[in-house]
């Protein structure tokens, strides 16, 4: 089987992720109308060619002056996540167009395969257990305090001078078309990769373990998803599921620090100014 060159997967892999921009702005519908448009398009008017009879003497001329075309031995590089999912589309498109199958309904399910497809190569990094924390007993309410001044010391000394989000990183980066800036994610990468450390280490009671568990097993999911989500110039799809993963990571980290808040709230936690439980309560 002879597969296509890098450059006509590449218009392959553009009319993919045009698909996949127009989910994530516009719902699935869209998608689906945007395949079906493409059935709308039609050759153009046939181009006549005067004939040259003397052609082959003409080329035989040209060939003798010609020095022979030394081939390229490249080395196959390694398909990617977008290769094999804009060949597969772009393949089920073709057949469906070529046996008159296209419609609005075929081409809804299409992008509905192609999206359930991409949802089955997300991989979650493997959780922090229980017994890879640092768990000390309950104390009553001096345990809280300790607590929660021990994770706010955390956060204040490894807060960034000039905080970035990460996805407003990466949404630069591709409306700018600047690889380059993708780099920056390397700065909120190693931010988090310190804290994590650090929250491992530090002492837990009892009574914060599955919140605690949850807040770094959060910002480590973070962390494996921004790594991926770093070679969206590379393989757009694979960055797609790795914004996903992302997304998750924040939402459990995000829920787990809801709970402590509430439960120290319901315990008349109180912390001064400057210290590290009122900056893990308030960011100041």
């Amino acid at each position: 089987m002879i597969l296509p060159s890098k450059k006509v997967l590449s218009v392959f892999v553009l009319t993919a992720a045009l698909v996949a921009a127009i989910i994530i702005a516009f719902s699935r519908d869209k998608a689906s109308s945007a395949i079906n448009y493409t059935s709308d398009l039609v050759a153009g008017e046939k181009v006549s060619i005067p004939e040259n009879p003397n052609w082959q003497n003409e080329l035989s001329g040209v060939s003798q002056n010609t020095a022979p075309v030394q081939i390229s031995e490249n080395t196959p590089t390694e398909s990617t996540l977008t290769d094999t999912v804009s060949l597969s589309l772009m393949s089920n498109y073709l057949a469906l167009k070529q046996n008159e199958n296209l419609d609005a309904t075929s081409a809804q399910n299409l992008v509905d395969k192609t999206l359930e497809y991409i949802e089955q190569t997300k991989t979650d990094s493997p959780a922090i257990q229980v017994s890879g924390l640092n768990v000390v007993s309950d104390n009553g309410k001096q345990s809280i305090i300790d607590y929660g001044e021990n994770f706010g010391m955390i956060l204040k000394t490894n807060k960034p001078k000039q905080p970035k989000e990460a996805l407003d990183i990466v949404t630069q980066a591709v409306q700018s078309n600047d690889p380059s800036k993708i780099k920056e994610l390397d700065s909120v990468i190693a931010v988090y990769n310190k804290v994590v450390d650090e929250l491992v280490k530090m002492p837990v009671p009892k009574t914060f373990v599955k919140a605690h568990l949850d807040i770094i097993n959060g910002l480590r999911g973070g962390v494996a998803a921004l790594i991926e989500i770093k070679t969206v110039f590379n393989d757009p799809f694979k960055a797609l599921v790795a914004i996903q993963l992302y997304q998750n990571g924040v939402d459990v980290f995000t829920q787990a620090m809801q709970a402590i808040y509430g439960f120290m709230a319901q315990n008349n936690i109180i912390y001064k100014q400057g210290s590290g439980g009122y900056y893990l309560l308030y960011g100041i």
